[in-house]
């Protein structure tokens, strides 16, 4: 793939998460987590929970509307759990039970399409028996569908696939079959602009069909039974602009005021022994002199001399990250507080450092030295994962000098951004679930 071609791509997948994530918030908010990545020859789109996949060849051709389409639909598979089915349920029969689930939650959203160019008939119903997709799970849905799409033709068999289930079961890849076009560290750009769906687009609503945006879904933001662009229209659209160039801007400088703040407390005793841990990071600090203790050449006479080049081990500002994800609870919050706990202890007031959380931005830097200090920190946060925002914090945070290290303590449950974000500052990674390895930098589990 050439680099023009994967920058086309890119652009095109930055502007579909922008729309989606302006429409629909918390649900669409997951993909600044996810890999976006092109497999040649794949059928459309699939997913691993991780990734998105997706033919180039196929994407690049698709509408805006089908496009946020498709990645709305990969993530509703992932929100209604279709990934975790048994072996038994493998094969198009389930899939297109799964679709219909996914497609009848989606006109709920709004995203009200019978069918679009590129992706053909968007089914949400069950053909016998006739059940709404809305009201059924993907294994009634599946109960309902008296064929199986994998034994038809070619043609006929994409008529009711509009995507695959091929990378369901590929949890562990991250990207290794194909070429990552979009991950999480990637730029997202300045100029990004919220779109309407093109007006040859139409969309159908129970009062008939309409042009432009189906309301259906912000009943409660934007009044009832709304079928136009009417007044107060231009304002709601400014406000969610706003909304999100405050959240830009949040990432940007690292500091997120509204925090959903979290609790934790020592539990237990520390299983990382930071006297070895942060031994790289000790330096010898050089005294001119001492009266602790004297010179020990006079001890013995009348007066008192300083002794000279007394070393003193003080160990460097170290930047603490704490992961305050939505998948880490608050015990593990307190084992990670319980280890900050200890590595205080240990260097007995000569470990200075700041600490700060993070999920998909920066919250409550504060800088501690003792005990006092850090029991008065309060973390916060609660959102997806985003490795990247701590280096681009340090970027922005440490101008004049960088930390000498920087310690993360996560659970492992996001993508790594690539090793050339940390620049020369060495990282320890310190994982909350076994098993974990970052894939550059120190990393070290707690037990």
């Amino acid at each position: 793939m050439t680099d023009a071609r994967k920058t086309k791509l890119r652009r095109k997948l930055q502007e579909s998460r922008y729309r989606l994530c302006v429409r629909f918030g918390d649900f669409a908010h997951p993909m600044k987590d996810m890999l976006f990545v092109a497999v040649e020859g794949l059928y459309r789109m699939s997913t691993n929970g991780e990734c998105i996949y997706f033919d180039p060849a196929w994407l690049q051709k698709l509408s805006n509307a089908a496009l946020d389409f498709m990645l709305s639909h990969q993530l509703m598979h992932i929100e209604k759990e279709h990934l975790e089915r048994e072996k038994y349920y493998m094969g198009d029969r389930f899939h297109l039970g799964c679709d219909i689930v996914v497609n009848a939650a989606l006109m709920k959203l709004g995203l009200e399409y019978a069918s679009l160019p590129g992706v053909g008939n968007i089914f949400t119903q069950t053909f016998y028996p006739c059940c709404e997709g809305a009201e059924i799970d993907a294994y009634e849905a599946f109960e309902g569908i008296p064929f199986d799409p994998s034994t038809m033709t070619k043609g006929k068999r994409r008529t009711y696939m509009i995507d695959t289930d091929l990378m369901w079961d590929r949890k562990d890849d991250r990207g290794e079959c194909g070429i990552i076009v979009l991950a999480p560290w990637d730029e997202t750009p300045d100029d990004l602009y919220y779109e309407y769906p093109p007006a040859t687009e139409k969309l159908k609503s129970k009062g008939g069909t309409f042009k432009g945006l189906s309301f259906g879904m912000m009943k409660g933001k934007y009044g009832k039974g709304m079928r136009e662009r009417g007044e107060g229209w231009e304002k709601t659209v400014e406000y969610d602009l706003r909304k999100l160039k405050c959240m830009k801007e949040s990432e940007t400088h690292g500091i997120d005021e509204r925090l959903d703040e979290r609790l934790w407390m020592k539990m237990g005793t520390a299983s990382v022994n930071w006297k070895s841990i942060l031994n790289a990071f000790v330096q010898p600090e050089m005294c001119d002199y001492s009266f602790s203790p004297p010179d020990r050449r006079y001890i013995n006479a009348d007066f008192f001399l300083p002794d000279y080049n007394v070393c003193e081990m003080k160990v460097r500002e170290v930047l603490f990250m704490v992961d305050t994800s939505a998948s880490v609870d608050n015990e593990m919050l307190s084992r990670v507080y319980t280890e900050l706990y200890d590595a205080v202890c240990r260097f007995e007031g000569r470990l200075t450092g700041r600490v700060a959380f993070f999920d998909s931005v920066i919250h409550n830097e504060k800088t501690f030295g003792s005990i006092a200090e850090l029991e008065r920190i309060v973390p916060g946060g609660g959102g997806g994962t985003d490795y990247g925002c701590i280096f681009k914090y340090v970027k922005n945070r440490y101008y004049d000098e960088s930390p000498a290290s920087i310690v993360i303590f996560t659970d492992g449950e996001a993508p790594f951004p690539d090793a050339k974000v940390a620049g020369n500052i060495p990282v320890l990674w310190v994982f909350t679930k076994g098993g974990n390895c970052a894939p550059w930098g120190q990393s070290v589990g707690i037990t």
